[in-house]
């Protein structure tokens, strides 16, 4: 060793140990490096055996040398291999292999040096070795290598800031074969140490990915962690909640998500577990349950048009819709157990929990599970008849219950406890159709109770475990898993909101609403139904209705007063279009001259009947009546219609045969029309 010598290149470098002489003969051996060692010296280069550099800036200016000589001839040498045949494999040692380096322009490396911090301008001597997760985290996030001999200091390993390093390291685009090794062999033992769904690492999910697996985003997946205390306090909270939501948005087997996860199976299903309790103790409860809201939210929660037609002014009145919906299950051994899980409406066993939601779909409650044998009307009779059940405590004298007809055993005993029940009406005996007043209550009813048809879809479509049949070994875990995906649903998921054309709907109803059916009874009086040569049939395209009323989708949403009968209108359409079933019949000028005696006044009219094939039943054809008024325009110009289904004689609205006669020829045949789901028509051959 020696000591008091000073390299040329950076003289407050002392020499130590290895050394490189500049004799005699460099500049005829290697000028280009002479050159640079000229260049770049602090005092004056002479080559005379005595002079010497340090290893460190010898190596310097050799690479500089290499990598300045490689990019002058890199565009020739690639057109080069274009132009010649690939030579021959050479045998090249292991050391040169080393040796060799290739341009990486994608990514960079640090200095492959253990003797200072990778920081350029730290001098810190506390040196530490970097983990692989840093490393694996540099190459996946900023491409940045990290040599196998780098080294950080202990303050900058404790607060590393990746933009501020990559700023501040000497950085090359230079890798040999050795280094590429390490980096591959990096990656893969982190692929194959780590699950393929990582939680915990800071790499973690992407925001997609995430939603993906979870259906929530990364805000919402930390704020179930927030609100449940219990589940932080466990080992790796945030992979035991991810494991949970995993499995009830996707549904898969217990052994499929031990896979993705890197555990075994009973691992994966004591996190599970832990998942189900924790939620259940702290985050159900804060979005579920009578405890969890007030009364005042739910008046807060009435939405216009509900308020409007079953409560009042002063908005004191709660509205509820309650239904019962289905979990599937498979058969059981247990005999009693099978009977009253088997349903002979679905012809399938299930469990049936009970929901309570408001009036724009926020869910209050949910109750059961219910056996398959109890109806609706059943539960709700339990209810009623609990004079203990918490519901009583919730709700007042006057308020309101939105129910379907599967609940008319129960309006009585809900009557007796002082509520309001509306449900939409029955025919009569022996009537083949609903009056115009039944048909009417029936439409108010509907139009306000789509919300809870809304949230069973959420249960079946944002959580597959929900919509699969469940195993009878997982029974026990069926009704936490839908309480905890309805707490999810209140808190993460939009509710129903006013429809911008709410008012308007509003007017139509109250103007309609005990509007009769005139049209019903000219079509009695005059026996129509029955009647072929008064009519003339037209084509299906109607070239002949010119004058039809060409509406805008404004209009059409108004006449159906909303959108599901739009939808069930296209499809209509569809069919009878494609396959000739849509008969379209014009009825004769000369026989509307007794209009006046149903007291229908306009004179400028024409009528118009189109056959329509039940979309239930082949055999059962509707006919459709609707009186054009000539003289109006828009859907003004629509007088009256009736339907021969059960509910034609409305006058709020209208079935959805009439609406897609009127879709059809006052829109759809203006526009480009595609049938719905028209690629099953050629699923089946012809058997003929």
């Amino acid at each position: 060793m020696e000591t008091g010598r000073r390299c040329v290149l950076c003289p407050r470098s002392i020499l130590r140990q290895r050394r490189h002489i500049l004799q005699n003969t460099l500049p005829q051996r290697r000028p280009d490096l002479a050159e640079y060692i000229v260049q770049n010296g602090l005092v004056q280069v002479v080559f005379n055996n005595v002079m010497a550099t340090c290893h460190r800036c010898w190596q310097r200016a050799n690479n500089s040398v290499d990598h300045r000589a490689r990019d002058q001839v890199n565009v020739a040498n690639d057109l080069e291999l274009l132009e010649e045949p690939a030579p021959e494999p050479m045998d090249i040692s292991s050391a040169d292999q080393q040796e060799a380096e290739i341009f990486m322009p994608d990514h960079v490396r640090t200095p492959n040096s253990s003797r200072r911090c990778i920081y350029r301008a730290c001098r810190s001597e506390n040196l530490r070795r970097i983990p692989a997760s840093i490393k694996l985290y540099g190459i996946c996030n900023y491409r940045l290598y990290m040599s196998p001999s780098a080294r950080l200091c202990e303050d900058h390993l404790m607060h590393l800031r990746w933009e501020e390093l990559l700023d501040s390291v000497n950085v090359t685009h230079y890798f040999n074969s050795r280094l590429i090794t390490d980096m591959t062999n990096m990656l893969i033992q982190a692929v194959n140490n780590t699950s393929r769904l990582d939680f915990e690492s800071p790499m973690g999910l992407d925001e997609n990915e995430l939603h993906f697996w979870t259906g929530l985003r990364s805000e919402q997946f930390n704020n179930i962690l927030e609100e449940t205390p219990s589940l932080s306090q466990r080992k790796r909270p945030r992979t035991v909640l991810g494991i949970y939501l995993t499995k009830l948005r996707t549904g898969e087997t217990n052994e499929r998500l031990a896979t993705l996860f890197n555990m075994s199976r009973s691992q994966l299903q004591r996190n599970l577990k832990e998942a189900r309790v924790c939620l259940t103790q702290d985050f159900v409860i804060r979005h579920l349950g009578i405890d969890h809201i007030t009364r005042d939210n739910v008046l807060d929660r009435n939405l216009l048009i509900p308020k409007q037609i079953f409560g009042n002014e002063a908005n004191t009145k709660a509205i509820l819709i309650c239904d019962g919906t289905y979990i599937y299950i498979e058969k059981s051994a247990n005999f009693s157990f099978q009977r009253v899980s088997y349903s002979h409406h679905k012809f399938r066993n299930l469990l049936k929990p009970f929901l309570i939601v408001c009036s724009d779909g926020y869910i209050i409650d949910v109750l059961g599970p219910y056996p398959a044998t109890t109806s609706d009307a059943l539960i709700m009779k339990s209810i009623m008849n609990n004079e203990e059940h918490p519901l009583h405590v919730f709700l007042n004298h006057g308020d309101v219950f939105n129910l379907d007809r599967g609940f008319r055993d129960s309006i009585d005993d809900i009557e007796a406890c002082g509520y309001e029940a509306h449900m939409p009406p029955s025919k009569d005996r022996n009537a083949t159709q609903l009056t115009t007043e039944q048909a009417n209550k029936s439409r108010l009813v509907t139009i306000c109770r789509w919300v809870v048809e809304a949230v069973n879809g959420k249960f079946k479509n944002r959580f597959n475990l929900l919509r699969q049949k469940y195993f009878n070994k997982t029974l026990p875990n069926v009704f936490t898993d839908f309480k905890i995906a309805a707490a999810i649903i209140n808190a993460y998921y939009h509710v129903a909101t006013d429809n911008e054309h709410a008012p308007e709907i509003l007017d139509i109803i109250h103007t309609q609403m005990n509007t009769p059916n005139l049209l019903n009874d000219y079509v009695h009086m005059k026996n129509l139904n029955r009647q072929r040569v008064a009519f003339v049939p037209m084509e299906a395209n109607i070239p002949q209705l010119e004058d039809f009323p060409r509406l805008s989708e404004h209009d059409v949403f108004l006449f159906a007063l909303g959108s599901y009968h739009i939808k069930l209108a296209k499809s209509y359409c569809a069919e009878h279009l494609r396959d000739g079933l849509y008969h379209i019949e014009l009825y004769r000028q000369t026989e509307l001259s007794d209009l006046h005696l149903c007291n229908i006044h306009q004179r400028n009219v024409w009528l118009v009947r189109v056959r329509t094939q039940s979309r239930h039943v082949r055999s059962r054809i509707y006919y459709s009546y609707i009186l054009i008024n000539r003289d109006a325009f828009d859907r003004n110009s629509i007088a009256y219609w009736y339907c021969t289904c059960l509910t034609g004689n409305r006058t709020v609205g209208s079935c959805a045969h009439i609406i897609s006669i009127v879709w059809y020829m006052g829109l759809g045949r203006y526009i480009n029309f595609n049938p719905p789901a028209e690629m099953l028509d050629n699923i089946f051959i012809d058997a003929e």
